[in-house]
């Protein structure tokens, strides 16, 4: 039984608490919400930050003899205490999983009952005294509600609670799926675990105590079809049963996953997926939608389809847990995903204890999943300092509670919980001890200070920053949006409707409107210098591939929540210039050439080395570069031949010429021929 379409609600309050889980109590002015939802999305309670109570009525037989029943809800944001008949069943505290209570006693009394829920998602209070782990900081409204189904489940009397299948080793001859089953058993009892794949069953035997009873069990499948991400190969997903079966063979409970064999490894930053190494190009995305219950398959398949068609095979889904819906979507296009636990920022001490229990169900509930890669228990933990472009190697160093306690304890339940992927205390942080290997930099050359091609000179002085960098980039207005500037360069600024005032006072910092003759020239310089920026940083940094970078992840691909955002797709779902630059630097093959404009305004000389990268699996073969420098009208060609090696960034030539002292422009061309790949690169100076 599902118990989703219109619930009535309304604003909690002590003169309703006590009544509002009875069945006698007259809700029939109270205002309608749909289920699944979010309170916010509802005109009545759209300034709301609750809590509020939700009823519902239905209708069922009492339980029959050795038959249970379950209340499962899918996803309450964030804290919900459930009511069935005026008997209190529990509490909730935890927005991305489900919960599951029983109600069998309580269903015995009658055949007409009532389910009350008060759901409460607080504000956080204060940027260092959160609370509540949602990751959802800078929301336009309350994502509070019941935003996930709510269903009737009925067993025997053995029941799965928690059910966990995590692939922890695959080749091509056999596969390994480590199961984690918590059950709760009536009474003592011998219960068959039988698992089936493939049309295989699996099958041992188990004593269970009355109570709650933790199992766990190997099984080994015999040449398994492997997984791969999109570019290496198919995405061969696998239904697993589960079912527990009483001594005569009577099914209790059931479950399903569906899974695929894949093997993952992180040495020093370099990713291995089957054994196979993998340059990683992935973007980050705060929020797939406003409305996280609106979320559909398609909407899913959506986004991943964006991020296909900009040549990236990794999407980091930053400080949040999204739904469901997106990791099956990842799984069956062959999309890698990085993925965060909901912390983002500072957070209050009393929270430790509850991060813990979310990393096990964030195993529980999502390591079955292929394309999820990596676990990172918390994004930018430290302040971040808007006046530089890389944090501070020695303040990070200084322990803190958040990095050295929190984030420590998160990564010990995640490597406790599934031993078959990396678990990354945070992102933000450059190499430092005890495990200068985990470092993913948050590095903001050309947006917080600097320019864009001085991360080329920061990375050659600390190569291992940028192991891999896991957020760079810059805001930029979309084109569409409307200012009225009559006073220009006086205007409403909220009207740009962004996120924080840190980033207004940098996009200020960066673009000063006064330099410009109006808001359409001002908004479009910030859209270039993003496509620009991001180009060029995404250069650098696969010039550096496996030297020592294994990859990056850009900021961001989109976010939905506002206007104006780091995302390269705008709210609207318009693409923005800086789309297209991305596409086109994260091509499978790319020629592209040493930041040189500088050397032009100050030394008067182009100097400059050459590198094709191609990350495909194959090598070229006889490939024929060609390099046309064109300074004012004289047109200077170099010419280069030969292979091109699979996974790799191959040094091709030096280009190096001095220039007049009064030259207006420099115009630099790279094409890359051969029977396997084509590419194509401009570098343009103007003076």
């Amino acid at each position: 039984m599902k118990f989703s379409g219109l619930w009535r609600a309304h604003h909690a309050d002590d003169n309703l608490r006590r009544d509002f889980p009875l069945t006698d109590l007259d809700d029939s002015k109270w205002a309608e919400i749909p289920v699944p939802g979010h309170w916010g999305l509802v005109d009545d309670f759209k300034d709301a930050d609750g809590p509020l109570f939700y009823r519902t009525q239905f209708e069922l037989e009492p339980p029959k003899s050795n038959q249970r029943f379950w209340l499962d809800l899918d996803g309450i944001f964030s804290q919900g205490d459930i009511w069935v008949d005026g008997s209190f069943l529990g509490v909730t505290e935890g927005y991305f999983f489900p919960h599951s209570l029983e109600l069998t006693d309580v269903l015995k009394k009658q055949k007409e009952h009532l389910l009350a829920i008060e759901v409460t998602s607080p504000p956080n209070d204060g940027e260092n005294e959160k609370r509540s782990l949602t990751g959802f900081n800078n929301q336009n409204f309350n994502l509070g509600g019941i935003w996930q189904p709510v269903h009737l489940r009925a067993t025997g009397p053995i029941a799965f609670r928690h059910l966990r299948a995590v692939c922890v080793d695959a080749n091509p001859t056999v596969a390994t799926l480590a199961v984690r089953a918590v059950v709760e058993a009536t009474h003592p009892c011998l219960t068959i675990f039988k698992t089936k794949i493939l049309g295989i069953d699996h099958r041992h035997r188990q004593p269970l105590a009355a109570g709650e009873n933790r199992v766990e069990w190997i099984i080994r499948v015999p040449r398994p079809e492997l997984w791969w991400p999109h570019e290496l190969g198919e995405q061969p997903l696998i239904n697993a049963e589960f079912t527990l079966s009483t001594e005569t063979g009577e099914i209790s409970d059931r479950r399903e996953k569906q899974i695929g064999f894949r093997s993952v490894r992180m040495k020093g930053q370099h990713w291995l997926i089957n054994g196979e190494k993998i340059f990683l190009r992935g973007a980050n995305v705060a929020a797939l939608s406003q409305d996280l219950a609106g979320i559909t398959t398609e909407s899913a398949n959506s986004c991943i389809e964006q991020a296909l068609e900009a040549n990236l095979n990794l999407i980091r889904v930053k400080g949040h847990v999204t739904h469901p819906s997106f990791y099956d979507a990842a799984d069956q296009a062959g999309m890698l995903v990085w993925q965060d636990m909901p912390l983002t920022g500072g957070y209050h001490r009393s929270v430790r204890e509850q991060a813990m229990r979310q990393a096990r169900e964030l195993v529980d509930n999502f390591g079955h999943h292929p394309s999820i890669i990596v676990w990172c228990g918390h994004d930018s933990p430290d302040p971040i300092d808007t006046t530089r472009s890389a944090p501070s190697l020695i303040e990070q160093q200084k322990p803190t509670w958040a990095r050295s306690v929190l984030d420590e304890s998160i990564r010990r339940s995640l490597r406790r919980q599934d031993p078959s992927r990396p678990a990354i205390a945070s992102s933000g942080t450059l190499p430092s001890l005890p495990r200068p290997q985990e470092s993913n930099s948050h590095l903001w050359f050309g947006w917080h200070q600097g320019r864009a091609q001085d991360l080329a000179t920061y990375l050659d002085q600390q190569p291992w920053a940028g192991k891999f960098v896991s957020a760079f980039g810059s805001y930029s207005v979309p084109e569409d949006l409307k200012i009225n500037s009559e006073q220009w360069p006086i205007f409403d600024f909220s009207k740009l409707d962004i996120e924080d005032e840190n980033v207004l006072d940098t996009l200020l910092r960066v673009f000063p409107p006064e330099m410009f003759s109006d808001f359409e020239s001002w908004s479009a310089a910030t859209r270039g210098q993003q496509a620009y920026l991001l180009k060029t940083q995404i250069e650098i940094l696969r010039r550096r591939k496996y030297r020592p970078g294994g990859g990056f992840t850009f900021d961001s691909l989109f976010d939905p929540r506002h206007e104006t955002t780091s995302g390269v797709i705008d709210q609207r779902g318009n693409f923005k210039p800086a789309y297209n630059a991305v596409s086109t630097a994260c091509a499978e093959t790319i020629i592209i050439a040493d930041p040189f404009f500088d050397l032009i305004a100050n030394e008067q000389r182009v100097a400059t080395n050459v590198t094709a990268i191609h990350d495909g699996r194959e090598p070229i073969e006889q490939a024929l570069v060609t390099a046309r420098l064109t300074i004012e009208d004289e047109t200077h060609i170099n010419k280069w031949e030969g292979n091109i090696e699979a996974d790799a960034a191959k040094h091709i030539g030096r280009i190096e010429y001095a220039i007049p002292h009064d030259v207006e422009s420099v115009n630099l061309i790279l094409e890359l021929e051969s029977e396997e790949a084509t590419a194509y690169n401009q570098y343009t100076y103007t003076k």
